[in-house]
């Protein structure tokens, strides 16, 4: 089958890090013998100075990873006009849709990732073209833009007409359903990254018990939560560490609260960890921890589980749908005393949880063989259809 994805952002370079799941995604059914496409126009609003100064003049055509894949980026000078830059949106896709037909056919089905903008652009790509299309529904904060005069309206067109409408966790389904007013949305599970695919469970590293967290440590991901709470339970502890990988404008923030409560010798800040390393860095933790206010899959939670590693995550989405028993805790969202005795506990107990058992929930769920199976049936379903 000949597949053409249409995410709402993609990585702009190889040192990108933001969307590199569309990209395993794209692989995987290349591995699987299907052939494969990726389209994706970048906006930059007339006001963003510093993305102003790193676009990228024209489309850019290469083969990643092998798959044909192009790229442009679009200056948005509508920031009050409804519709305004949606409009140079959708004409940029369709030139790239164009392209690609002359230079590799056409494709069977064309898979939008999140509603905003993709889904709506290929909604009408699929009219224009008579291409059938699915959606997947990455983010959380997609659904308030439906209330919006511009996006309401189409969001919802867009998702009647899409053959398959796809969630990435089981409670978003039924959240998407409501806010659509459709019984249609399903849930999916993410891919596994592949770099987790073939490994075996890390061992139990020496030395003191390290609990360790991995994100691009927004607001979203309480960070400072998980600190106050190893230092409430754990301070002055030379057999307990705190290892965070990640980087972002609140990394300091964080490195200045860990100085204040007085364990900033029982934390290592060790900065974003590129992917060719972050199997590595699972194998320096006994569990992994996850504090975020809002997770919708939690695509970290699961590559944690494919080293092996227990897990404490607050009650998220995310946090139901990869905790259960025999590999975790959860505990309530925003929580402070409930994450600390979480540690505690975990500490306690971890000899009792079997790393083998934790990866082999995570392999079932969302290794390449599942996630390329139950997309397929999809795509097959809405060219039949």
């Amino acid at each position: 089958m000949h597949i053409l994805f249409l995410p709402s952002w993609y990585p702009a370079n190889e040192s990108d890090l933001a969307g590199t799941f569309f990209r395993e995604q794209a692989e995987a059914f290349l591995l699987a013998g299907h052939r494969v496409g990726v389209l994706n126009v970048r906006g930059i609003a007339v006001y963003s100075r510093s993305q102003l100064r790193g676009r990228k003049s024209g489309i850019r055509h290469f083969l990643d990873s092998g798959f044909d894949t192009y790229l442009w980026d679009r200056v948005l000078p509508f920031p009050k006009v409804p519709g305004g830059n949606e409009r140079i949106l959708l004409n940029a896709w369709r030139t790239l849709l164009h392209r690609y037909i002359d230079d590799n056919g056409r494709p069977d089905v064309l898979h939008a990732h999140t509603m905003f903008p993709a889904g709506l652009v290929t909604h009408a790509l699929s009219e224009e073209f008579k291409i059938p299309f699915i959606v997947t529904e990455h983010r959380i904060s997609s659904l308030p833009l439906l209330a919006g005069r511009w996006n309401g309206p189409r969001g919802r067109a867009a998702a009647k007409a899409a053959s398959a409408l796809v969630a990435v966790a089981p409670d978003f389904a039924p959240a998407l359903d409501q806010a659509y007013g459709l019984s249609k949305w399903e849930y999916v599970p993410g891919l596994l990254s592949p770099q987790f695919e073939d490994i075996t469970v890390r061992p139990t590293p020496n030395g003191p018990f390290t609990f360790g967290h991995v994100s691009y440590m927004d607001p979203h991901k309480n960070v400072d939560l998980l600190i106050h709470a190893f230092a409430d339970r754990f301070h002055g502890d030379p057999d307990v560490r705190l290892r965070i990988a990640g980087h972002s404008s609140f990394t300091q923030d964080l490195i200045d609260l860990a100085a204040s409560r007085g364990i900033s010798d029982q934390v290592d800040f060790v900065g974003a960890v590129p992917r060719s390393g972050i199997v590595g860095e699972f194998s320096r933790y006994h569990a992994f921890v996850m504090p975020s206010r809002t997770e919708a899959f939690g695509t970290v939670l699961w590559e944690a589980m494919a080293c092996g590693l227990p897990l404490v995550s607050t009650d998220t989405w995310a946090g139901r749908n990869a905790v259960r028993e025999g590999n975790g805790l959860l505990v309530g969202v925003e929580q402070r005393d409930e994450l600390g005795e979480a540690l505690v506990s975990m500490r306690k107990t971890f000899a009792d949880y079997d790393p083998h058992h934790i990866r082999s929930i995570c392999v079932n769920h969302c290794a390449r063989d599942a996630f390329v199976g139950q997309y397929s049936k999809l795509y097959a379903d809405a060219v039949a259809a």
